[in-house]
């Protein structure tokens, strides 16, 4: 069945759903979810691992208490959805958080037909370890999100590297979840850069995703990126800010 509805909902299923690679973790993943927020742990502790993400006003009280009896002691980072929730954005403001990051939420959707790869780039899908080690080098990855080959041949993940005379340039990788893909990983060596290689990785992960039954592509854009995207045909859906407490700075 199709995925339809407000692309504000495809877009969280990306950001609130566990990565296929976390089953290969020894500490598995835990989600809960509540009205208007979801709380993740990705199985570790520490700011990053921990978050909870936020698509509403919600009952100040009722976070706190489902936060603590969720996190415990651990620390955790929120991630707030933007035009939802202005009112607790500024009691975090208040109360020290800071933003760390923001971010706009893109979505493809229908997805096209992939055009073709600048010539002489050649796009492997990652199936060996030295393509995983060309991989994780460029991305500057750890094992710690990749924790092994087999994690990266999952039939939800698709790791790509694209090479240039045999050379590393950049890459791409795709979570898919259910008819969602969330793609991440986009990098290309700076030397390498303005040359469509960026473009054509992103479009060799996108294609994976439609392979394994996606109907629309997310995807969290960098100031660089926005703007490629926007080429390819993603639509800026909303915009995710992380707030972290001030020792987290």
């Amino acid at each position: 069945m199709t995925q339809t509805g407000d692309p504000r909902t495809l877009v969280r299923i990306a950001v609130t759903t566990p990565p296929p690679m976390q089953r290969y973790h020894a500490r598995q993943a835990r989600v809960e979810a509540h009205d208007g927020f979801t709380i993740l742990d990705l199985g570790g502790p520490g700011h990053a691992i921990n978050y909870l993400t936020l698509y509403s006003e919600p009952d100040p009280e009722h976070l706190v208490e489902a936060a603590r009896a969720f996190f415990g002691n651990a620390g955790f980072d929120i991630a707030v959805e933007s035009d939802t929730a202005p009112a607790f954005e500024e009691r975090l403001k208040a109360h020290g958080w800071v933003i760390d990051e923001e971010e706009p939420s893109m979505l493809l959707q229908p997805i096209p037909e992939t055009p073709q790869a600048p010539a002489g780039l050649d796009i492997h899908h990652v199936s060996t370890d030295a393509e995983l080690d060309d991989f994780l080098r460029i991305t500057r990855t750890g094992r710690r999100w990749i924790p092994s080959l087999e994690a990266a041949r999952d039939p939800n993940v698709a790791l790509y590297v694209g090479y240039v005379n045999d050379t590393p340039v950049a890459t791409s990788r795709i979570n898919v979840m259910g008819e969602v893909g969330d793609i991440n990983g986009v990098e290309t060596l700076p030397c390498f850069r303005r040359r469509g290689i960026g473009t054509a990785l992103t479009w060799a992960a996108v294609a994976a995703g439609h392979e394994r039954g996606c109907t629309a592509i997310t995807l969290s854009a960098s100031p660089m990126g926005y703007p490629v995207y926007l080429k390819m045909g993603f639509e800026p859906v909303c915009v995710y800010r992380t707030y972290v407490q001030p020792n987290r700075r």
